[in-house]
């Protein structure tokens, strides 16, 4: 399959048309910008390795906040070339929300801080000197077993509340080459949730139990090093006792023409990455889902992205977008609006750790509140994927994958 046959093929299940029906093509320019040509082309990244907003082409055309992509789609259901709708039972469009467990509270054990600091003595003299004023600090925030009441028990009591799921992402420790962006916590750690002491593992079991989508938070240098994200996936699946299928890479940290395969490889089905850290926005040009590209190698890949349009740091954090509560509202809602019109998939992430601060908690109650309101279907990424999957085996790709051979 070359590239203008993989482009047709999604277009066609976007469409929900059937095997052999005839398929409008993706004009250049959007084609360019959902497979990450200026990725792949521009070496230029920021101070952490990521490719923010303000490198982007539809940034600077005023665009960045426009699914252009889906736009295009309804238009084309609008000439008569749709077929069997995206979303499952009459929704309009999907939310899915999503966590990453970067932090599990406020609050760190000794060994979660001797590991930071282990991390940060890794330095030059220079740089070690500066960090000793921040390690010594954070001893302060020391506990035996840290209370999970502001954060992952909050988010899961919201989630209760309004009867849906989400994707909750977990890192793993140790990890080969940590670096010091990396989160410090380990699946043996204690922590205290719902008022008795437990487990980070034994945690992320009672998440599944409850429904949700555990996934994979791949680690800063996962990215890259050929067979990180097959090792943590492997710890993590045995200490959740059963397969996963999600991820999303760490300080969102992907690059183009090594991630995905990587991510492939390792066996992962579906993935939320393709976002900015500094603004909500549609990175690829979409909130659509799709099937990877390999373009090295010529081929598709096995694994779904959900890019990610809306996270509380890019909304919120000073040196980001650095809006309040309303004008959060606002951009969200704009986002919202354009993603129903044209029948998209908004993706949402929310820190868990974040959720002591009243505006995160606030926008994500409201966000979940507006788009049930406007005839979302609530999915996680898994269920997401099994969606695509059962969807496409109906249009005749039964039996069909856009499994690439593995390298």
């Amino acid at each position: 399959m070359n590239r203008q046959d993989y482009l047709r093929r999604v277009v066609r299940l976007w469409l929900g048309l059937p095997q052999g029906a005839i398929t409008p093509d993706l004009p250049e320019s959007l084609a360019s910008l959902l497979i990450r040509d200026e990725e792949r082309l521009n070496p230029h990244r920021d101070a952490w390795g990521c490719w923010e907003y303000a490198f982007s082409d539809n940034h600077h055309r005023g665009a960045l906040l426009v699914p252009e992509i889906d736009q295009w789609v309804q238009a084309q259901r609008r000439q008569g070339f749709g077929g069997e709708p995206l979303w499952p039972n009459g929704h309009r469009f999907t939310l899915t929300i999503s966590h990453d467990v970067d932090d599990l509270s406020r609050h760190i054990t000794a060994k979660q801080w001797a590991r930071q600091a282990a991390i940060r003595m890794r330095g030059d003299v220079k740089s070690v000197i500066a960090a000793l004023p921040v390690s010594l600090w954070q001893t302060r925030s020391i506990r035996p077993t840290p209370s999970l009441a502001d954060s992952l028990e909050k988010a899961l009591s919201i989630e209760a509340e309004f009867k849906i799921s989400a994707s909750w992402f977990f890192t793993v420790w140790p990890i080969d080459r940590s670096s010091p962006y990396d989160c410090i916590y380990a699946l043996g750690d204690p922590c205290r949730f719902r008022g008795h002491p437990t487990t980070v593992a034994a945690l992320m079991r009672t998440v599944a139990s409850e429904g949700h989508d555990v996934g994979l938070h791949g680690s800063y240098g996962s990215a890259v090093h050929d067979g990180a994200l097959a090792a943590e996936k492997h710890i993590l699946e045995m200490a959740l006792g059963k397969p996963i299928v999600s991820t999303r890479q760490h300080w969102l940290h992907w690059r183009v023409d090594k991630t995905p395969r990587l991510q492939a490889n390792a066996g992962l089905k579906v993935d939320g990455t393709l976002g900015f850290n500094g603004s909500a926005g549609f990175r690829a040009g979409t909130s659509l889902p799709y099937p990877l590209w390999d373009d090295e190698h010529g081929q598709p890949l096995d694994i779904l992205e959900v890019p990610l349009a809306v996270m509380d740091v890019g909304l919120f954090r000073l040196g980001a977008m650095g809006l309040d509560l309303a004008l959060a509202k606002r951009v969200v809602d704009q986002i919202t609006a354009r993603v129903a019109t044209a029948g998209g998939a908004l993706s949402l992430l929310i820190h868990p750790s974040h959720l002591v601060d009243p505006k995160v908690e606030a926008l994500m109650r409201w966000t979940i509140s507006h788009c049930i309101e406007q005839g979302a279907w609530i999915a996680n990424h898994a269920q997401i994927r099994r969606h695509w999957d059962e969807r496409a085996a109906r249009l005749g790709d039964k039996g069909e994958s856009f499994s690439a051979v593995r390298s």
